[in-house]
């Protein structure tokens, strides 16, 4: 029994008629009637009500039963041709904190980049941290990573891309906004909106609060990006953020203070994999793309 017969009885089924049956494959009516011929030898019986016409098809009780069945053996096959060319060319799936990934896809296409390779790969957007362990349990080929200190992790290979400075974030409407550079003890009493747990920036804030005996209170934790920034430019409050998540347009209506120099932080990105892993080609230019970043 040969499945392009099955899949010629099926449409047939479907469609009810041989003209169209064969437009649809592209073949002659004889080699529509022969497939059918050929399953009715093989099944021993009628499928199709006998019309020498051709003008209309009517299946017999056995035609639609052997119809049903048809569909799911066309859909398992389609099924399994399809798992066995994904194995063949699996997807390499990466890791990407969402902030990281909207600075280097923006930098890379403001300098006119082909991105299109980038169709080739799946993407999983999630914090640092939760990535990490993402990749430390195989759930990731690669994995680009934010973090406070050069990551060190004995199953990984890990390689730094670059860094950018945390600052105080201010409307230019702000009276801090005419500072050069500032303390935290500056600004204990400000309204803070700040990226919430998912995001490294959390963390190094807390580091700086903890010197203070955790004096501020954040008035409001977010993680979206997008909403803080607007909060601060409204002058409804400060925010604590790296240069990765400043663009030039923001400069229209932020300022960036820098920290003085015994409180400047780093925020670190690299990209790991796991040391077991051969990098194939894909990932290997997608590394190549990313270096070009800085």
């Amino acid at each position: 029994m040969k499945l392009k017969d099955i899949e010629y009885f099926y449409q047939l089924s479907q469609l009810n008629s041989f003209t169209r049956a064969a437009k649809y494959f592209g073949v002659s009516q004889p080699t529509i009637s022969y497939a059918i011929k050929r399953l009715e030898d093989k099944l021993e019986c009628d499928l199709i009500v006998k019309d020498p016409s051709h003008r209309s098809v009517a299946l017999t009780r056995q035609g639609e039963i052997f119809a049903a069945q048809a569909e799911e053996i066309i859909n398992l096959v389609s099924n399994s041709v399809n798992k066995v060319k994904e194995s063949l060319h699996p997807d390499i799936t990466i890791g990407f904190p969402p902030m990281i990934s909207n600075y280097i896809f923006q930098t890379l296409s403001g300098r006119d980049y082909d991105l299109e390779q980038l169709s080739t790969y799946k993407f999983v957007r999630g914090g640092s941290n939760d990535l990490l362990v993402g990749l430390e349990e195989g759930k990731f080929d690669l994995s680009v990573l934010g973090s406070l200190e050069p990551i060190q992790n004995p199953h990984l290979e890990i390689t730094p891309l670059f860094t950018k400075e945390f600052y105080i974030v201010v409307s230019k409407k702000h009276p801090l906004a005419l500072h050069r550079q500032i303390a935290f003890r500056d600004v204990l009493k400000e309204k803070f909106v700040l990226l919430d747990s998912h995001n490294v920036h959390l963390t190094a804030f807390n580091r700086l609060n903890h010197l203070y005996r955790d004096q501020v209170k954040p008035a409001l934790m977010l993680d979206d990006l997008a909403a803080i920034k607007q909060i601060v430019k409204q002058n409804k409050g400060i925010s604590f953020l790296s240069g990765l998540a400043l663009s030039k347009a923001d400069e229209k209506d932020l300022v960036k203070l820098p920290l003085v120099n015994n409180e400047k932080m780093t925020f670190y990105i690299s990209y790991a994999y796991p040391k077991n892993l051969s990098l194939p080609k894909e990932l290997d230019s997608f590394i190549k793309l990313i270096k070009r970043v800085k």
